[in-house]
């Protein structure tokens, strides 16, 4: 019975008081009506690697241990800064997050391209639709020449 209670008055202090949400210590239990549900992401799309074409082309996060080393999830942060950097147009940022992305995360000869998309997660989830998507720039990572002692 306190449990009914509690929760029906929860539910009407929301409506008692204009652009309050929850008065302390009843609650209303909105808690999904609060999140956003629109979410966006950079990510890259890998199109050739060492002269050979990828068909369909695959996400960075998924690709094989031969196109991507190390830890893709730190990487995954490098790629947010990039796409970040170019959308605002900071070209020495940009450059920067570019080398550190390429020298220590793409294996060899690499054509990718860095995509943005915004997408409602549930949405996703159920079609793996996106509400938009555009390609920010698509770049090639030359192999480095190997340095004596590699």
């Amino acid at each position: 019975m306190i449990l009914i209670l509690y929760f029906f008055v929860g539910n009407v202090s929301q409506k008692m008081v204009p652009g309050v949400d929850e008065i302390f210590p009843f609650f209303g239990w909105s808690l999904f009506s609060q999140v956003p549900n629109l979410a966006s992401r950079y990510s890259i799309l890998i199109h050739e690697h060492d002269g050979r074409e990828l068909d369909p082309p695959v996400a960075f996060l998924r690709a094989p241990d031969s196109i991507v080393a190390g830890n893709r999830y730190i990487a995954d942060k490098v790629v947010k800064a990039l796409g970040r950097a170019l959308d605002r147009g900071e070209a020495a940022e940009a450059e920067r997050q570019r080398r550190l992305l390429e020298h220590n995360y793409l294996v060899g000869r690499v054509r990718y391209e860095l995509v943005f998309e915004s997408f409602d997660p549930l949405e996703r989830w159920r079609t793996g639709d996106s509400r938009e998507r555009r390609s920010v720039g698509e770049f090639h990572k030359a192999k480095r020449p190997r340095r004596r002692g590699d």
